[in-house]
């Protein structure tokens, strides 16, 4: 029998976590819906999951507060946070809290299969570690360590350059706007800071050259990793 992957959702929409149920478990994986944070982090606690997947507003025990809780007690459990995106303050909390990415609503949910079959695939083959993140075939950033990989050679970021990459990262492939990369590298929206920006841009672009499927654009005000394929 084939081993399926374990999704906890904890959602208070529950016609919108049904739906999304419905789609996951036409591409094999076993959904869980909690709705909402209390109720999730019961179900954790009886059975740990292989992956959280959490909306951020939630009455009662919010996504940053469930992260918090699982995070104290567990680094291994993928938490992708799967929300429409609200305050650059709120997703640079739960980031910092230890979730893994964000994924918005408004995509397509082909994405959010597409990017669950990914980690999937690091769980099967034991790669299960939260905060490796795959940009493409050749190249792999951990942004726990600080260290990106292409072709097997490891380098070190300083660390401005290292959050700036982790941020981008998270965004899954969505523009990460000014005021959002500015929090999550200040602690504040500072839009003094906004030049600097195109700096630590720039420096990070020539560490990701060696791997030219790899871009970083300037777009719709803010900055988008991509991976070309």
């Amino acid at each position: 029998m084939e081993n399926k992957i374990n999704i906890l959702y904890a959602e208070d929409d529950l016609l919108g976590a049904a739906l999304t149920r419905a789609i996951l478990e036409k591409h094999n994986f076993l959904v869980e819906i909690a709705p909402d944070g209390e109720e999730a982090w019961k179900a954790y606690k009886r059975k740990k999951p292989d992956i959280l997947l959490l909306d951020l507003d939630m009455p009662g025990i919010n996504g940053l507060q469930l992260t918090q809780l699982v995070r104290k007690q567990d680094l291994q459990t993928f938490i992708i946070v799967y929300s429409l995106h609200g305050e650059a303050e709120k997703e640079i909390a739960i980031l910092d809290a230890g979730a893994d990415e964000f994924i918005c609503k408004e995509r397509p949910p082909e994405i959010l299969v597409a990017y669950l079959k990914r980690i999937s695939q690091k769980i099967m083959t034991n790669l299960n570690t939260p905060h490796l993140y795959q940009l493409s075939p050749r190249t792999t950033y951990n942004s726990s360590a600080r260290t990106l990989t292409i072709d097997g050679e490891s380098t070190s970021l300083k660390t401005i350059d290292a959050r700036f990459l982790q941020l981008l990262c998270a965004k899954n492939q969505e523009v990460a706007s000014r005021e959002y990369l500015i929090e999550g590298v200040w602690g504040q929206a500072n839009l003094g800071k906004a030049s600097e920006l195109k700096k630590y841009a720039s420096r990070v672009r020539k560490l990701l050259k060696v791997d030219s499927s790899l871009k970083i654009e300037y777009r719709e005000n803010g900055y988008i990793l991509i991976t070309e394929l």
